[in-house]
């Protein structure tokens, strides 16, 4: 699969590129069949005895951890999107706190090129217990907020988590309640 990363930030793609950024422009992609698909998703975070946690989901056997996310359905908001796909596939129920990004990148499926835009939103845990949604997750988990940087397999999304990760540190423990329940 061959991946393009186009994130507002900048840098290394969502998943493994093995394309030159500078081959993609709109002149190149005149007469291609392209797709562009929009999805969204949340860094849940929930605090236990003063320790944050941050919901990830494994999907390839276990071997690739990111955040939830999923296609937006028509008539739906993004942060709808976003919520309803944390819970199918972790089954939390969570709170929106604020946006936090948008990653954009190209991959091929089949003959088609697909540009896909992930809105990721900062969630606060509300309630539920973690259960993979089996279709098409493999496995849902508490990882600690330091840990989760590292367990991240996509490099836009571990910059999400370290994001939240220094904000978290900058936070007193009250704070961190207040904040995140």
């Amino acid at each position: 699969m061959s991946i393009l990363n186009l994130s507002r930030r900048g840098g290394e793609s969502h998943q493994a590129a093995d394309w030159d950024a500078g081959k993609y422009n709109a002149k190149m992609l005149e007469g291609k069949k392209t797709r562009n698909e929009h999805s969204c998703g949340g860094l849940v975070v929930s605090v236990e005895n003063g320790m944050g946690f941050v919901a990830m989901i494994a999907t390839r056997g276990r071997s690739r951890w990111g955040l939830p996310k999923g296609a937006v359905t028509k008539g739906e908001t993004p942060e709808a999107a976003a919520l309803r796909e944390v819970l199918e596939e972790t089954g939390l129920r969570a709170t929106i706190l604020r946006p936090l990004d948008t990653i954009e990148y190209f991959f091929r499926a089949g003959d088609t090129l697909i540009r896909k835009r992930v809105d990721f939103y900062l969630m606060r845990y509300d309630s539920g217990d973690m259960k993979p949604q089996l279709s098409e997750v493999d496995d849902v988990a508490w990882v600690e907020i330091h840990d989760a940087v590292d367990r991240s397999s996509f490099d836009s999304e571990r910059r999400l988590l370290e994001l939240v990760r220094d904000e978290w540190d900058a936070l007193v423990e009250d704070e961190r309640v207040e904040r995140y329940g």
